[in-house]
């Protein structure tokens, strides 16, 4: 079987019945970032686009939202097992009950911005994917999350392009807050 298939597939098991804010099934956040990854995962600095990181995009969120537990991905390719836990975020509020969500994100960016160039773009793509669902979320926390997708940029130094989309996203919803 092909390793995007099998992803694609595990990931369609694991998150099977969950939903996101606005009632849409949860895996429709992993196929579109697998998506932003096939379409700007070539990135100018030398981080060439590989099938490794299809896989991984559409397995990013498992350790965090799905009752599976790292290491668990061996069997479909160390690769991809690697840049899933990186894409892990260890800072979470049941490991760090006593940090606050800034405090928590203030200590994920420094790890994040250590993390191998795959995984930072494919990060990026998580983040462009949350940015254009943010619509579902609450509208107080819209300026926190363009805030933390800020300090995420000024971290990373892969992805010039999808960076730009980015911040380009971040102004849109900025603006929308203005607005309303």
């Amino acid at each position: 079987m092909n390793i995007i298939h099998e992803a694609a597939m595990t990931a369609w098991c694991l998150h099977s019945g969950q939903t996101r804010a606005g009632g849409q099934p949860y895996i429709y956040h992993p196929m579109r970032v697998a998506g932003f990854v096939s379409l700007f995962g070539d990135d100018d600095k030398g981080t060439p686009l590989t099938n490794d990181m299809i896989a991984a995009a559409w397995l990013h969120d498992i350790y965090e939202d799905t009752d599976m537990n790292s290491p668990g991905l061996n069997y479909i390719n160390p690769v991809v097992e690697r840049l899933v836990d990186e894409l892990t975020n260890r800072f979470t509020k049941e490991a760090y009950p006593n940090m606050n969500r800034a405090e928590r994100k203030g200590a994920e960016i420094p790890r994040i911005a250590a993390i191998s160039p795959a995984a930072q773009i494919i990060k990026l793509c998580d983040r462009l994917d949350n940015l254009e669902t943010i619509q579902e979320k609450e509208k107080k926390f819209h300026a926190l999350y363009c805030d933390e997708s800020d300090a995420l940029i000024d971290a990373i130094s892969v992805g010039p392009f999808l960076q730009i989309k980015i911040l380009d996203r971040i102004s849109q919803v900025r603006k929308s807050l203005e607005i309303s």
